[in-house]
């Protein structure tokens, strides 16, 4: 039974199935499985939303008269789905409906019940406004969704930040790309294939994620350019460690 549990494991699996190798690099270099390995993290991280990050009251200077403040994450910043004061869940809103509401809006202070984001973005960080601006220290934590870390083949050991269940998911988004490429091993039938299997995982990573079921950080054959009838020969013959 195959293991996915790092990088270097999916990307060994990789080139057995297309029959090369990381040592030779016939058909496709690390560098650019590297591409599309983090490609499909990306798109995976964004649809799925599974990936937290949280920042906590200590990690964040005193509030008082700030109208809004950035922040920025090692990783992509794909949105932000909560907001506290003091523990307690605030409702986003935008500058649309503010100045809609009050002209002198920005002007106001007070217990910060809203917060928005619109037209506020400061480079690769991602602004966060409050409304009324604090007219106090309070407690303020925000939770983003971010993509999970850089994969990189110079650092195989690596765990795959994705549950080990959907860890296949990874490999089939990468084959996926493979055979869709612009190259001689490209083939239409082999890259619908594994974009089913790729597409069919990313929905159940967003079910899961979304129903907050096990939404967490976990750090920790054919290669030319036909198929038989029988696509099971595109999958390893040893299986995955599916739960």
């Amino acid at each position: 039974m195959a293991d996915l549990s790092t990088y270097g494991d999916v990307v060994g699996l990789f080139y057995g199935l297309i029959q090369d190798s990381a040592t030779s690099q016939r058909l496709a270099t690390t560098d650019q499985v590297g591409i599309w390995a983090n490609s499909a993290m990306s798109e995976m991280a964004e649809n799925a939303e599974y990936v937290d990050y949280v920042v906590e009251p200590t990690d964040i200077p005193d509030i008082t008269g700030i109208e809004t403040l950035t922040i920025t994450h090692e990783g992509d910043l794909m949105g932000l789905w909560r907001v506290e004061i003091e523990d307690e869940y605030i409702d986003p809103t935008t500058t649309g409906e503010l100045y809609g509401s009050s002209r002198t809006w920005q002007a106001q202070t007070g217990y910060p019940r809203w917060y928005y984001l619109d037209s506020l973005r400061a480079g690769d960080g991602m602004t966060v406004g409050l409304w009324p601006k604090p007219a106090s220290d309070y407690d303020l934590r925000l939770i983003f969704t971010v993509s999970g870390d850089v994969l990189d083949y110079a650092t195989p050991d690596e765990r795959v930040m994705l549950p080990l269940w959907a860890t296949p998911g990874l490999l089939w988004g990468i084959l996926y790309r493979f055979y869709d490429s612009e190259s001689r091993m490209q083939n239409t039938k082999a890259a619908q294939f594994y974009k089913m299997m790729y597409d069919d995982m990313l929905v159940r990573l967003r079910a899961r994620s979304y129903a907050r079921i096990n939404r967490f950080k976990a750090y920790g054959s054919a290669r030319g350019r036909k198929t038989s009838g029988d696509l099971r020969q595109l999958l390893p013959a040893d299986g995955f460690p599916y739960p």
